[in-house]
């Protein structure tokens, strides 16, 4: 096994596995854009080290990923276009891994860690898992996680649930199609262990049905976000989202 580690991002390499922690505990592992470019870098990085699937998962028993670092976004428009920046970035890097992405998500999982779910191949999550979509709260229209949505529903049902901005349950997630299996949260590592195993064993299988899934004539995630990136500006500028800011607690 080899190992590489920064503070936030853990990477270790067993055979043909690459294994990515998201490290920041004590903040739920929300996503600053240090972050995101140590994600992209692991990502893309895995076929250089022979690695032919990755799996993503958080640190911490509070869960896979508050989503994006908020405090980081209210430090003004160049921190926000930054932290814009790499996630456009780990997106397309997500979106055009050459090899099957695992995410094993657990706890509170919102806002860009539903968007690292969503444009997984396949999603292992606890049952007691709980997906968000907080962006609403202090004015913003999560415009990225809308195009990450969409590659698994129907536009008018992401936009349901990106507008509503309520909490899902593991039932309602699987429903939803988030979820490639519900695995129960005692004994969740083991669990998680078998099926990665499981899959990793008809990754050849995997990798076709990636290639079939991407027959179709959908844009690709560069242009997604290429798109929806002046509105996302255009919404951040509104006087509505800096009261709303304003009155956060960024304690998570």
């Amino acid at each position: 096994m080899t190992a590489a580690m920064t503070a936030v991002v853990l990477v270790r390499d067993e055979g043909d596995l690459r294994r990515i922690t998201l490290n920041r505990p004590e903040k739920i592992n929300a996503l600053d854009t240090a972050m995101l470019l140590a994600l992209t870098e692991a990502v893309e990085g895995a076929p250089r080290a022979g690695a032919v699937m990755v799996a993503i998962d958080g640190a911490g028993p509070r869960g896979f990923c508050a989503g994006g670092d908020v405090a980081e976004m209210g430090r003004g428009a160049e921190a926000f276009a930054a932290q814009e920046e790499a996630l456009r970035a780990a997106m397309q890097a997500l979106h055009g891994s050459a090899v099957p992405v695992v995410s094993v998500v657990h706890g509170r999982t919102l806002g860009a860690g539903c968007i690292v779910a969503c444009l997984s191949d396949l999603v292992l999550g606890a049952d007691s898992v709980q997906f968000g979509f907080p962006e609403m709260r202090f004015g913003l229209y999560p415009a990225f996680v809308h195009a990450a949505l969409t590659e698994r529903l129907p536009a008018a049902l992401a936009f349901q649930i990106c507008a509503g901005g309520r909490m899902l349950s593991a039932a309602e997630a699987y429903g939803f199609g988030f979820l490639t299996e519900i695995l129960p949260a005692e004994g969740f590592a083991g669990a998680v262990e078998a099926r990665v195993a499981h899959y990793r064993e008809r990754v050849d299988a995997l990798v076709i049905g990636r290639r079939i899934l991407r027959m179709e004539d959908r844009p690709s995630m560069a242009e997604k976000t290429r798109r929806l990136a002046p509105l996302l500006a255009e919404n951040h500028a509104a006087p509505s989202v800096r009261r709303l800011l304003a009155g956060l607690s960024f304690a998570r």
